[in-house]
């Protein structure tokens, strides 16, 4: 028999178990036992009172503690501690950290993160620990940790920021004055396990938009501030707050691009299977399917009963998230725009290829160049699935054929200069999946934009730009978040790439096509800025040579010659 403990700073979990059985034939839980937190007549005192008459008659062998705030400096302490309470040959300490992730990771690689009072996470591959980010405590971190969203809460409370009905709610449940909560936090003990105890009232509220918004931006505090270090997707929770605001979690973590692949209250049995001998270090997780993140429910519901300014103020809410979501994607922008500027130079083409909304937004993009930067319309081109019909009306089964993008590309000889983007907000869509294979077989740059992580485009091309904005305002409409992203980046591709090409000047669009006075009359003025001429003349000199570029390169050649 051996006894193992997954402890907290507010709770432990304790299970005897069997070895020779494999079984779990005994669980308790006692108060936390954090040595950094707890002086250490309480810890002996909770060993003594709590522990010790829950093991008795158990013959064990080892006592193994896995322990919010044990460190290497704490854990013979701990050990000597429990040693004074308990007989077994073998007593070990170490952090809460291990157990997680001998629990849910095993010997395959990800970031391990604990959300319970406090909040932690780490780097685990193989099995072993190979990066992390200091934790610091709720005073100077522990984000998205249960003090935290308590403290935010308090602080909202008593500063006069939350809505009126969430005071009245929250004074009726607990009826206490800033006086005493000032006492609490400040002169007794366990503060931390105080401001979590108000946990509580945010997950049984957590409908109310305050409250989850509120939660949301403690989650994306502890995503910007630790998991944006590290440079693995998958991610591995454990502890009340992960436990009982995963849908909150899950969303703002997949948003922010990384993948939620498990959450646990407690990896207690998992790591009683650990040491039984049941598995040898590592977690079998069955495979995941592909989870469309376009696809998740909206967090508002019954939207046919908000006012038209709630409606407004969602969407716009929802809106402002999206530019963060292509800024992560900034890197893989840069990889594409990088190779498609000398492919360009060369003779090559960028093709933008999609179906439904991100069809449109492809084909609107690459019909801005022509006038924007006066290249012709055989260099940046859209197509989009069914032909330019769809442009206007939906065309059915477009979409599903996978070889039906290759066969609308052939046409335009593509060669190995070529660039193919393909736009999919699922990032599943056949036309385009179909098409960036066959693209890349052929020896093209392919490359693709979606809203979901690892899709089917995603893998099929050289580089992936995961524009990932969560779920949509309206559940599956991407023509919303998911669009607008869209429409951004091919704004930095094509605008860039342009740039890069010698089609703009100084920050002039010096090369546009001048198809209406409003054009004519600003290249016009262009031209008098640089060159110092009078309007009129300028107005003429713009007419005769076609474009702003040539007129100033004209005049400036003109004036060498003359020695001016």
């Amino acid at each position: 028999m051996i006894l193992i403990a997954d402890g907290g700073s507010t709770k432990c979990d304790w299970a005897v178990v069997d070895c020779a059985k494999a079984q779990i034939v005994s669980r308790f839980q006692s108060e936390g036992m954090n040595p950094y937190t707890r002086t250490e007549s309480e810890i002996l005192s909770t060993l003594t009172e709590v522990v010790a008459p829950q093991v008795e008659g158990y013959n064990l062998s080892a006592v193994h503690f896995f322990g919010a705030g044990v460190t290497d400096a704490k854990s013979g302490v701990l050990c000597g501690l429990i040693s004074k309470v308990i007989d077994a040959a073998e007593v070990t300490a170490q952090s809460d950290m291990e157990c997680a992730a001998k629990a849910l990771v095993g010997n395959s690689e990800g970031v391990v993160v604990i959300l319970g009072t406090g909040s932690n996470s780490a780097h685990y591959k193989g099995g072993k620990k190979v990066g992390g980010v200091a934790a610091l405590g709720y005073i100077l971190g522990d984000e998205g940790s249960g003090a935290v969203l308590g403290k935010s809460l308090l602080a909202d409370i008593f500063k006069g920021v939350a809505p009126k009905h969430i005071v009245e709610l929250f004074s009726a449940q607990y009826g206490v004055e800033q006086a005493d909560v000032l006492e609490s936090v400040y002169r007794k003990g366990n503060a931390n396990r105080y401001l979590a105890s108000f946990t509580k009232f945010l997950s049984a509220n957590i409908d109310d938009s305050y409250i989850y918004t509120l939660v949301e931006r403690c989650f994306e505090s502890f995503v910007h501030r630790n998991l944006r270090q590290y440079r693995v997707k998958n991610i591995y929770a454990v502890g009340s707050i992960a436990y009982h605001f995963e849908a909150v979690l899950r969303r703002v973590v997949e948003r922010e691009g990384f993948n939620l692949i498990r959450v646990e209250k407690s990896p207690i049995e998992a790591l009683a299977e650990h040491y039984a001998g049941k598995q040898s270090g590592e977690v079998e997780l069955a495979e995941q399917p592909f989870r469309k993140i376009t696809e998740e429910p909206s967090y508002y519901d019954n939207l046919e009963t908000m006012s038209v300014r709630e409606c407004l103020r969602a969407i716009n809410r929802e809106d402002s998230r999206v530019a963060a979501a292509v800024e992560r994607c900034l890197p893989e922008i840069e990889e594409l725009v990088s190779q498609v500027i000398p492919r360009l130079k060369r003779g090559g083409r960028l093709f933008y290829m999609g179906a439904g909304t991100s069809g449109r937004l492809g084909v609107l993009d690459a019909s801005e160049v022509p006038p924007t930067f006066g290249m012709p319309p055989t260099v940046i081109i859209g197509i989009i699935a069914g032909g330019d019909k769809a442009l206007r009306t939906p065309v059915e089964g477009a979409e599903d054929d996978t070889e039906q993008g290759w066969r609308d590309l052939e046409p335009y000889n593509p060669t190995p200069l070529d660039t193919v983007v393909g736009i999919a907000a699922s990032g599943t869509t056949p036309y385009v999946v179909g098409v960036l294979r066959k693209a890349r077989e052929n020896g093209l740059l392919t490359a693709s934009i979606a809203s979901n992580l690892n899709s089917p485009a995603a893998q099929s091309a050289h580089i992936a730009i995961e524009t990932v904005v969560g779920s949509e305002f309206v559940t599956g409409s991407s023509r919303m978040k998911s669009g607008t992203a869209q429409k951004l980046v091919c704004n930095m591709i094509t605008t860039t790439a342009m740039i890069g090409i010698g089609r703009v000047r100084g920050n002039r669009m010096v090369n546009m096509q001048l198809t209406n006075q409003k054009l004519l009359d600003r290249g016009t003025r262009m031209i008098v800025e640089e060159l110092n001429m009078d309007y009129a003349q300028a107005r003429n000199l713009l007419l005769l040579h076609g474009s702003v570029e040539r007129a100033i390169q004209h005049i400036k050649n003109d004036r060498v010659a003359k020695g001016e």
